[in-house]
């Protein structure tokens, strides 16, 4: 049988969702066989090991998130990482729970939470993109790479925090849901626009989280969070159901906390989607995309690799700060050296950055004419607000199109409200939100456009020339030379090479440095940052994974450490027969007893089972509640603990109950329980 110290044994549970479900789980892996599970550093690896074993279920798993957002997110640090938590989020874990234990395998993301920025599409909650007069758009259709995450198995958490119109790469402040906060001092900035999700993966609020990044949205958060975050390159991952920025430099970026598992998340994401705006373009004709990233990423080490240091891109400033990151990078440097690397110092020449308006050197002789960056006004620069109106208010048009397109629309009262929707968001330039409203809009397909990624093209190789006319296999720098409480400085030219040149960038942790807060001092992760070549993504993911293997540099956050039940050992000694699993019965109503300092609340229900019980955990308002009885379980709660946590406007609180048997079969059951009227109850009669 499986023995295992029961993943019940938790300070609270968090009643979030009303829903009811059953699950079984029966299997083993081999006789005898110890292990330990520790959640925050678990891999993806480690949890499907846990799953098959019947020692854990996505159920579970995705109620411990439940009870760190409600510990740590809503409540304690209130760090307000993951507002939105998706409605069918049980219901999601329950179906990953049955088809394993129906013998269905989706592969490493099955059962697992994740949570994507509040700009991607998911059908039941808003998508807000961070600004209030999105706050009601609710799409009836989840964006592509959810969709095909879940189709992997993934169960998707919640939406994450981000900054309002994914406007900054410092801070995640959404006009809807407030300021994100850093796990690993609520008092400095996450970065941005990605925030929410760099800093719920760095503080264990989601296993791993879906960010986008236009100009270092991915980057910043993901060093600022002490995570492995991918920046694709361009064109990789749909887009299509993303609140878009500047589409020509707009990508998803995954984030995890180890790189073995972006490098799983990359498998399941990067599918081809005829209908994304990427679709049409071909940047570098004839390559092909990656594939088999966590083969590299588990078979790839240092040894023989060839590392640029770009001495022109790791800034200048001084102070202690910048002087510990030089000090981390410095060490970084030597340890991949001891691998088998060989660093050699390089410097970019200044026609790889997006300043340069000379011809490159790897247009044809043929093309007379060299083509520019028509996408942009003036053509050199790479600001998000110098993107031309008619290009960049396409995406915007199309994105809303999607979500407000009803069988009854005609062409032109879908334009009607594709025009109220847009007009008020001040942030997207008024040329923008015209374009959309005359029709004059441009995509993908359009001259300029064409022209525009022709442009790119040639940016791409000649800073692929440059990296083999040095032998080199990638760059490496920090992510970030320099940070403060609240900003963060990404390298010089950086944005160039990364967004404008459409290649990927890889974060991973190389340690911790102290960072001024007032007259004190406060740790947070640095991040060593691999940047590669446009579509590379899987070797420069690779490089950055046996970096990962030689150091482990990543630093749990002490402020949100793990709750009861996190950790747990379990121990495999041999097959358990199938059966079905535990149902659970729960009150619709409390009963209430007593009166004055003694009136208690009483929920009862019934537990019917094969198998033998193991145990029953009921949790009431987000806090565990004494329970008696298995088969017919009480659990009686006095009203003063309670009345905190009672919605008043519906008279109702949020419990939880979970059954599990020795076979490892989970049934769970989250729902409001009415409560009855408390006044005449609690006020004891006068003598």
């Amino acid at each position: 049988m499986i023995r295992h110290k029961s993943p019940y044994n938790r300070k609270r549970n968090v009643a979030a969702l009303a829903a009811a479900v059953a699950l079984g789980t029966t299997f083993a892996r081999g006789a005898d066989e110890a292990v330990s599970f520790e959640l925050e550093n678990a891999t993806m690896e480690d949890v499907q090991k846990a799953m098959d074993a019947g020692a854990l279920t996505s159920v579970e798993l995705s109620l411990l998130y439940l009870n760190r957002i409600e510990a740590y997110d809503k409540t304690g640090l209130t760090l307000n990482t993951v507002p939105a938590i998706n409605p069918r989020l049980i219901a999601e874990a329950a179906h990953a729970d049955r088809l394993r234990a129906n013998g269905v395998k989706l592969g490493p993301l099955q059962g697992i939470p994740f949570t994507a920025k509040g700009s991607f599409n998911f059908a039941g909650l808003p998508n807000t993109d961070g600004i209030t007069v999105w706050s009601d758009l609710f799409p009836s259709e989840s964006c592509f790479v959810i969709q095909k995450l879940q189709d992997a198995g993934a169960v998707f958490l919640g939406h994450a925090n981000l900054d309002a119109f994914q406007a900054s790469t410092a801070q995640a402040n959404s006009q809807v849901w407030g300021l994100a906060r850093n796990p690993y001092n609520p008092e400095f900035r996450t970065g941005g626009s990605s925030g929410g999700s760099g800093a719920a993966t760095g503080g264990n609020l989601s296993f791993f989280s879906l960010g986008g990044e236009t100009g270092g949205s991915v980057r910043s958060p993901s060093d600022r969070g002490g995570i492995v975050g991918i920046k694709t390159s361009n064109a990789l991952i749909s887009v299509r159901g993303l609140a878009p920025l500047a589409w020509d430099r707009d990508v998803v970026g995954p984030m995890a906390r180890h790189a073995k598992d972006t490098a799983h998340i990359m498998d399941a994401a990067t599918v081809e989607d005829s209908q994304d705006i990427w679709a049409s373009v071909n940047v570098v004709p004839g390559r092909a995309k990656p594939t088999g990233y966590a083969n590299k990423a588990a078979t790839t080490t240092l040894a023989g690799k060839r590392f640029g240091v770009p001495l022109n891109m790791l800034g200048t400033s001084t102070g202690t700060v910048a002087d510990e990151i030089r000090a981390l990078f410095a060490k970084a440097r030597v340890d991949m050296e001891t691998a088998g690397a060989t660093i050699v110092e390089v410097t970019v020449p200044p026609e790889l950055d997006i300043s340069f308006t000379g011809r490159r050197a790897s247009v044809p002789a043929s093309v007379v004419i060299a083509p520019t960056r028509k996408l942009y006004s003036p053509a050199n620069v790479d600001t998000t607000g110098n993107m031309v109106g008619t290009s960049r208010g396409y995406p915007f048009k199309t994105f809303l199109e999607a979500i407000l397109a009803t069988p009854e629309d005609t062409v032109d009262s879908l334009h009607d409200k594709v025009v109220a929707r847009i007009s008020p968001v001040t942030q997207l330039p008024q040329s923008s939100r015209d374009a959309i409203a005359a029709k004059t809009t441009v995509g993908p397909t359009s001259p300029d456009a064409v022209e525009h990624f022709e442009a790119v093209r040639y940016q791409v190789l000649d800073y692929e020339a440059f990296l083999a006319a040095n032998n080199l296999d990638a760059l490496i720098m920090p992510t970030a030379p320099v940070k403060t409480a609240t900003g963060i400085t990404l390298p010089p030219i950086s944005r160039a090479l990364v967004n404008s040149f459409s290649n990927p960038f890889v974060t991973v942790p190389m340690g911790n440095v102290n960072i001024p807060l007032g007259e004190t001092t406060s740790s947070e992760p640095s991040t060593l940052g691999f940047l590669g070549r446009f579509w590379g993504d899987d070797e420069v993911l690779a490089l950055a994974a046996a970096y990962e293997a030689i150091t482990k540099h990543r630093v749990n956050s002490p402020l949100v450490p793990p709750l009861a039940g996190e950790n747990f050992d379990y121990t495999i000694e041999e097959i358990l027969p199938p059966s079905k699993p535990p149902v659970i019965e729960t009150p619709v109503k409390a009963v209430l007893k007593g009166k004055g300092k003694k009136a208690r609340l009483v929920f009862e229900g019934t537990v019917t089972h094969e198998a033998e019980l193991r145990a029953v955990r009921v949790s009431i308002g987000g806090k565990r509640a004494p329970v008696s009885g298995e088969d017919k379980w009480k659990s009686v709660v006095p009203v003063s603990d309670l009345l905190k946590r009672i919605n008043p406007r519906t008279r109702t609180v949020s419990m939880t109950v979970i059954a599990r048997d020795t076979n490892g079969n989970t049934a769970a059951v989250i729902r409001k329980v009415r409560i009855p009227k408390l006044d005449r109850f609690l006020i004891t009669k006068k003598n």
